[in-house]
C-alpha cells in the first residue's frame, strides 16, 4: 500500500482517516480524463455549470487519492457500487480492499475521506435557511425541541449540524436515506457529537462514531466511522488537483474551468 502512495498523497496508516477539501473552483476540463465514463455522462447531465464543477472536483479527488494509495493510474481506478439493501448498481461507490472512500459537496466546498478498512461516511452542507416541514421530516421530536430552543438566528446553522450528522452516520452504514433520518437521535447542535439512539429494526450492531469538522466559513461538515473510531487529518485537495492539472495540460493552454457569474457558488 504505501510503496504506491504519491508523493503528493502521504501513505494512509491503519486507524486514520484522512480528509482532502476543494472547492468548485478546482475543476479544469483535464480532469474529465480522470472520470469514468458513466461519471463523465452523469457530469454531461447537470444543467448549471456550478453544479458540474463540484461534480468534477470530487470525483476526479476522490479517484486521484484513492489511487494514489494503490500505486495505479486515477482513471483506472475501479469504483464498485452495490446496494447493500437489493444488490443493485447503486449506492456509495467504494474502491478495492481494504480502501474504503466517501465524498460530498456544497456551496463550495468539496470534501474526499478516505481510510482503511473502516467504513466511514462524510458530509458537507452550506448554511442556509430551511423549510419547517424540512426539519419535521428530518428531526425527531427531542432534536426539533432542541433546535427551536436556538436563538432564531442560529436555527439554520443548529438544523445543518443535525443534518450533516445524520447524513454522515448513514453513509457510514451503506444505509443512505434508506433510513428515515428522523429514526437517528443525536446530541443537541452545541454538544459533542453522538448517537442517543436509533430506532427500528434496522439499528446497526457495531459501534458508530461522529466527528464534526471545520469545513470553513458557511459551511459545516461531519465525519462517521462505523464499528472503530478514526483518526481524522486535514489535507489539501485544491493544491492536488492543481498540480494534477498542471501535470496534464498542454504548455500555453488554459486548464481553467470558468464558470459564468449567475452560476458561480456564493463566496464563504
Amino acid at each position: 500500500m504505501t510503496a504506491g502512495a504519491a508523493p503528493d498523497v502521504p501513505a494512509l496508516r491503519p486507524g486514520a482517516c484522512q480528509l482532502w477539501w476543494a472547492s468548485a473552483g478546482d475543476a479544469h476540463p483535464r480532469l474529465r480524463e480522470l472520470l469514468d465514463e458513466g461519471e463523465r455522462a452523469r457530469a454531461d447531465r447537470l444543467r448549471r455549470p456550478a453544479e458540474r464543477a463540484l461534480h468534477l472536483t470530487a470525483h476526479a479527488l476522490a479517484r486521484t487519492v484513492a489511487a494514489a494509495q494503490l500505486g495505479i493510474p486515477a482513471a483506472t481506478l475501479p469504483l464498485t457500487v452495490v446496494c447493500k439493501r437489493c444488490g443493485g448498481p447503486h449506492g456509495k461507490p467504494q474502491p478495492p480492499l481494504p480502501l474504503r472512500l466517501s465524498w460530498s459537496h456544497s456551496g463550495d466546498r468539496v470534501v474526499v475521506a478516505l481510510s482503511l478498512g473502516t467504513e466511514i461516511g462524510v458530509d458537507v452542507e452550506r448554511i442556509a435557511p430551511f423549510a419547517p416541514e424540512t426539519a419535521e421530516r428530518v428531526l425527531c421530536a427531542p432534536e426539533r425541541t432542541a433546535l427551536a430552543a436556538l436563538p432564531a438566528a442560529r436555527r439554520p446553522e443548529g438544523f445543518v449540524r443535525y443534518w450533516t450528522r445524520k447524513e454522515a452516520l448513514l453513509k457510514a452504514t451503506g444505509d443512505g436515506l434508506a433510513v428515515a433520518p428522523e429514526l437517528l437521535h443525536l446530541t443537541a447542535p452545541d454538544a459533542p457529537p453522538r448517537l442517543l439512539s436509533w430506532s427500528g429494526p434496522e439499528r446497526p450492531r457495531l459501534p458508530l462514531h461522529l466527528y464534526d469538522l471545520d469545513a470553513g466559513t458557511g459551511h459545516l461538515a461531519a465525519l462517521a466511522a462505523f464499528g472503530a473510531p478514526v483518526r481524522p487529518t486535514q489535507h489539501d485537495g485544491s493544491a492536488l488537483l492543481a498540480a494534477v492539472g498542471a501535470a496534464r495540460c498542454a504548455p500555453g493552454t488554459s486548464c481553467h474551468l470558468p464558470l459564468p457569474a449567475a452560476e458561480r457558488p456564493l463566496a464563504s
